[in-house]
């Protein structure tokens, strides 16, 4: 008897250990865009910028550590000035997203996986790579990309996010205008 009480202290102690509490994801609006993404806690100040042909570049991330670990989340929205999309939209994700792992100094990539579909925007096309930078972060990403818009969103720390489910979510959590 006293084996057994030992024994379910011991998996009840190990459980609590290895437990992950799940982030609260919250509706952010990203700038005057008119896109939004869930964000699992409070942002750090929105960055804005233009880029040489006037788009307006919209920065916004948070931190995460309900996993015990420090994680990046985030995401670089592109509002395309006098560009549609239609028909390039993967080209021009990747055309993006090479552009970002030269900015972010990525050292390894797994290859980008075409194909991805938003259920909340029918039209958006979606790519996907994993990368890993200079200083050892390894880094999950997903562009989207519809109309004028182009959402690069990521997710990024000391190792894989421990909950694929989580980066789903905050994936899936991109809204665009109209939505």
């Amino acid at each position: 008897m006293r084996f057994f009480i030992l024994f379910a202290l011991f998996l009840a102690s190990e459980s609590q250990m290895t437990a992950q509490t799940a982030p609260r994801f919250t509706k952010t609006p990203i700038g005057n865009s008119g896109c939004s993404i869930y964000l699992p806690g409070k942002p750090d100040p929105l960055d804005i910028s233009k880029s040489p042909d006037s788009s307006v570049v919209y920065t916004i991330e948070t931190i995460d550590s309900t996993s015990g670990k420090y994680f990046r989340f985030g995401t670089i929205l592109v509002d395309l000035k006098d560009m549609e999309l239609a028909g390039i939209e993967e080209d021009m994700l990747v055309s993006y997203m090479d552009y970002l792992k030269t900015a972010f100094d990525v050292v390894e990539a797994a290859g980008y996986g075409k194909g991805h579909s938003l259920s909340t925007h029918p039209s958006a096309k979606g790519v996907l790579d994993y990368w890993k930078d200079s200083s050892g972060d390894e880094w999950v990403v997903k562009g989207w990309a519809a109309e004028s818009t182009l959402f690069v969103m990521f997710v990024y720390g000391p190792e894989a996010y421990p909950n694929y489910t989580i980066v789903d979510t905050f994936f899936k959590g991109a809204r665009f205008k109209g939505d």
